[in-house]
C-alpha cells in the first residue's frame, strides 16, 4: 500500500519537474533580444546563449550514459533539479553576457539530467500500462507548461522586467520539484541495485548498440528531431506567404501547443491500446504527410488546418516514441534514454541548417523545406516501422 501511494506521487513530483525544465526554455526563446540589450551586445551574439544551453545539454546527455549506471536515481534527478534552481538565481543574478553563458550551460546540464533519469525511472517503477501513461502526463506537461508560460512571461517582463520570470516562474516550479522528488524518489530501485553491482559504463552501452531495435530508434529519432524543427519556419512562412501579424502567428502558436498537450494525454492510451510502435509510427507517418503539406497550401485557412493536424499527429507519435524508446533495453535504460537525449540535440541541430540552406538555394522556395522535414518524419517512420521492436515483457 505504502510503495502504490509513492508511485502515485512519483508521476505529479515528475511533472512538476518537467514544468520548471520548459519554463527556462520559454525564457530562453522569447527574450534573445532583450538579453542581447541587457548585455550591450548584437541579436546574433545573444542567441548564442541558446548555443551554449543546447551545449549543455549535448554534453550532459552523454555523460549521463556512465552516471545513471553508477549512481542512484533520486541522486541525479534531484542533481538536476538542483542545476535548474541554481541556474533560475544566476540568471536573474548575472553580471555579464559570459557569466549568463556559463549559467544556461548549467541549465542546460539540469535539463537533461533530469529529463533522462525521470523517463528511466518511469521505466523501471511502472508497469507497461501504467509507464505509458506517466510518460503521457510528462510529456503533456511540457507542452502545457509552455502554453501557460508564453503570455505570462510576457506579462512579468512588461511589469518587471525580462530577469523576473527567472525568479517568479523557474525558481519556485523548480523548489517545488525538487520537495517532491526528495519525498516521494525512492532512493533505491531492485533494478538498478543489480545494474549497479554488475553493470559497466562500457557494458551498459554495449547492450544499447548490439541492440538492433535499439539502434533503429536512435536513428529514427535523429531524423524525427530534425523534421520538428519546422516550426522554426512555420512562422517565417505565415509572415511571407500570407502576410499575416506576429500577434498572428503567435495565437497560431499558442493554438499548437494546446493541440500537443491534448495530443499527448491521448497519445498514451493509443499506445496502451495499439502499442507504442503501431502508435509511433502511425503518428509520425501523418505528421510527416501534413508536414509536406503545409508548406505547399496556397490558402491560408488551409494552412492552418494541416498546421494543426501535424500538430495532432506529431504529438501522438512523440509521445508513443517515447514509450517505445524507454521499453528498449531495460537493463541499460538509463544509457539508452541518455543517448536517445543526444541523438535529440543532433537532429535539432541539423533541422535548422538543412532548412535554412534549402531556402537560400531555392531562393525562398518553402516547399522544398517541407519536402525535406516532411520527408524526415516519413523515412524515420518507416525504419521504425521495419527495424524497431516493441519488447514484451519491460
Amino acid at each position: 500500500m505504502e510503495r502504490d501511494h509513492r508511485e502515485n506521487l512519483l508521476v505529479p513530483a515528475m511533472v512538476i519537474g518537467a514544468m520548471s525544465v520548459s519554463v527556462s526554455r520559454t525564457i530562453l526563446q522569447l527574450f534573445v533580444v532583450d538579453m542581447g540589450s541587457t548585455f550591450n551586445v548584437s541579436v546574433g551574439v545573444a542567441s548564442q546563449l541558446a548555443t551554449a544551453n543546447y551545449a549543455g545539454e549535448f554534453v550532459s546527455a552523454l555523460i549521463m550514459g556512465a552516471l545513471a549506471v553508477r549512481f542512484r536515481y533520486k541522486s541525479l534527478i534531484l542533481a538536476g533539479m538542483l542545476l535548474v534552481l541554481f541556474s533560475a538565481i544566476g540568471g536573474f543574478l548575472a553580471p555579464d553576457f559570459a557569466t549568463m553563458q556559463i549559467f544556461l550551460v548549467m541549465e542546460g546540464l539540469g535539463t537533461v539530467m533530469f529529463g533522462v533519469m525521470s523517463f528511466t525511472l518511469i521505466g523501471d517503477t511502472f508497469a507497461p500500462q501504467r509507464r505509458s501513461k506517466a510518460v503521457s502526463y510528462l510529456m503533456a506537461a511540457l507542452m502545457g507548461t509552455a502554453l501557460i508560460s508564453l503570455p505570462w512571461s510576457g506579462f512579468l517582463a512588461d511589469v518587471a522586467g525580462w530577469r523576473s520570470n527567472f525568479l517568479l516562474q523557474t525558481l519556485p516550479i523548480a523548489l517545488a520539484g525538487l520537495a517532491l522528488a526528495l519525498l516521494t524518489v525512492p532512493s533505491r530501485l531492485r533494478r538498478q541495485a543489480a545494474a549497479i553491482e554488475k553493470a559497466s559504463y562500457v557494458e551498459s552501452f554495449k547492450h544499447v548498440l548490439r541492440d538492433k531495435s535499439a539502434i533503429a530508434c536512435l536513428v529514427s529519432q535523429i531524423l524525427a528531431a530534425a523534421g520538428a524543427m519546422f516550426s522554426i519556419f512555420a512562422t517565417a512562412f505565415y509572415r511571407e506567404r500570407f502576410a499575416v501579424s506576429l500577434d498572428f502567428t503567435i495565437v497560431v502558436a499558442m493554438a499548437s501547443l494546446a493541440i500537443l498537450m491534448v495530443g499527448s494525454l491521448v497519445a498514451g492510451r493509443l499506445a496502451n491500446r495499439f502499442g507504442a510502435r503501431t502508435t509511433t509510427v502511425a503518428g509520425t507517418l501523418l505528421c510527416g504527410v501534413f508536414t509536406i503539406t503545409f508548406f505547399f497550401i496556397p490558402n491560408l485557412w488551409g494552412a492552418l488546418v494541416s498546421n494543426f493536424l501535424m500538430s495532432w499527429f506529431g504529438s501522438i507519435g512523440l509521445t508513443a516514441y517515447a514509450c517505445l524508446a524507454v521499453a528498449q533495453v531495460p537493463e541499460s535504460r538509463g544509457t539508452m534514454m541518455s543517448l536517445n537525449s543526444a541523438v535529440e540535440s543532433v537532429g535539432s541541430t541539423i533541422g535548422p541548417a538543412v532548412g535554412g540552406a534549402l531556402l537560400v538555394l531555392t531562393m525562398g522556395f518553402y516547399g522544398a523545406v517541407g519536402l525535406a522535414f516532411g520527408g524526415m518524419f516519413l523515412v524515420s517512420a518507416m525504419i521504425r516501422f521495419f527495424w524497431a521492436k516493441e519488447p514484451t515483457k519491460t
